[in-house]
């Protein structure tokens, strides 16, 4: 193998391993929330990913640790607020789900997000 190759190989294998996370998949999700587990695994990367700005440095642990409804369905909305434990930091990330007759479609409220130490 050439010298590049190797190179490559290790700095690939590196990048990898110091970024790698632990995301808790398990479905269905703990709490009251109302999606279905198809919805819920559509949802759950994006709260992992924005988890990772509100997480101490090097936390590499993340868990969806309860789910509620914040706001009663209403005209096919709702909302939601998503408890993420990431290590020592727990993170309640709000959500408003609108559903029409093909999908429903979902954003983060970044606004208010409440992060707890």
């Amino acid at each position: 193998m050439s010298k590049i190759k190797v190179l490559f190989l290790l700095l690939a294998v590196a990048t990898t391993a110091a970024f790698a996370y632990n995301f808790d998949k398990t479905l269905p999700l703990p709490g009251k929330t109302i999606t279905d587990s198809k919805l819920q695994s559509e949802v759950m990367m994006p709260i992992y990913y924005y988890s990772l700005r509100v997480a101490e440095p090097g936390c590499q642990d993340f868990k969806i640790a309860d789910t509620e409804v914040s706001k009663a369905k209403e005209n096919n909305t709702w909302n939601e607020i998503w408890t993420v434990k990431a290590c020592n930091a727990t993170a309640r990330i709000p959500l408003v789900f609108t559903q029409n007759a093909e999908e429903t479609n979902y954003t983060i409220d970044y606004m208010n997000v409440k992060v707890a130490k």
